[in-house]
C-alpha cells in the first residue's frame, strides 16, 4: 500500500456539460465531467452518461458515484433537494467554458461574477438574450412554455422560466406541471404538488 496517500483529502466534484459548456439546466442534462482531486490536486477525470432524466434517480446515480459536489446552471428545487438529500452539495447558477470552470473550481476562485449565469445571480446583472431556455431547446430538441403560469406580459421576477432559488417559475396556484421526461404539460392543481403528479404518458414525477 502507498503510505503517501494516507490521510490525504480526496474529492469528487461532477460538472454538468454540453458542448464543452457547463449545461445551462441540469435536470435535462445527460453527460458530467468527474473530476478527483487530491488536496486540490487533479488526479483523475472521466466522463459519464446521464441516462435516466428521472430526478430522484438521476440523483441516486449521483450519489452511486460517490459526487460530492455538482457544478452546474440552473436547476430545478425539487432535483437540487433530492440531490441534497444524498448528502452532494450543489454549485449552480454557473455558466461558462468546461476547462474555465473545472480550474475556477480547483483554485477556489468559482465564486467570481465571470462564471455567474447572467440573469440569475447578484444584483445588476442583465439577462442575456434567450437566456437558459434558448440552451436548453439546443440540448433537447424542445421548446419549454417560459411564459406558463405568468399573467400578462410582464416582465417581473422568474419572467423566463426559472425562480428565484434556480427552479421553473412557480406562478402561485395555476401554471403547469411539466414531465422532466417527455416534457407533456398537465394543468397545475391547488394543494397538490407537481412532484406528487404523475405524468399521464410516462408515468414519472413531474416539476413545476
Amino acid at each position: 500500500m502507498d503510505t503517501t496517500r494516507r490521510n490525504v483529502e480526496t474529492m469528487r466534484t461532477a460538472f454538468a456539460a454540453w458542448n464543452d459548456r457547463i449545461a445551462p439546466v441540469f435536470d435535462v442534462a445527460r453527460h458530467i465531467h468527474i473530476v478527483e482531486t487530491e488536496s486540490g490536486r487533479i488526479v483523475e477525470e472521466a466522463w459519464e452518461e446521464l441516462t435516466d432524466d428521472v430526478p430522484a434517480r438521476k440523483a441516486l446515480h449521483l450519489a452511486e458515484l460517490d459526487i460530492g459536489t455538482l457544478v452546474c446552471g440552473a436547476i430545478s428545487r425539487p432535483l437540487q433537494e433530492m440531490l441534497a438529500a444524498q448528502g452532494i452539495r450543489v454549485v449552480s447558477f454557473v455558466a461558462g467554458d468546461l476547462r474555465e470552470v473545472i480550474e475556477a473550481w480547483r483554485r477556489g476562485r468559482l465564486e467570481k461574477d465571470v462564471f455567474a449565469m447572467p440573469g440569475c445571480c447578484g444584483r445588476g446583472r442583465s439577462r442575456a438574450p434567450g437566456g437558459p431556455e434558448r440552451e436548453e431547446r439546443a440540448m433537447t430538441g424542445k421548446n419549454r412554455d417560459v411564459n406558463a403560469g405568468r399573467g400578462g406580459g410582464g416582465q417581473g421576477r422568474g419572467a423566463q422560466g426559472f425562480g428565484r432559488r434556480g427552479g421553473p417559475l412557480a406562478a402561485g396556484p395555476g401554471g403547469l406541471c411539466v414531465c422532466p421526461r417527455c416534457g407533456r404539460r398537465e394543468p397545475h392543481e391547488r394543494g397538490m404538488p407537481c412532484t406528487q403528479k404523475q405524468c399521464p404518458t410516462c408515468g414519472v414525477a413531474m416539476t413545476r
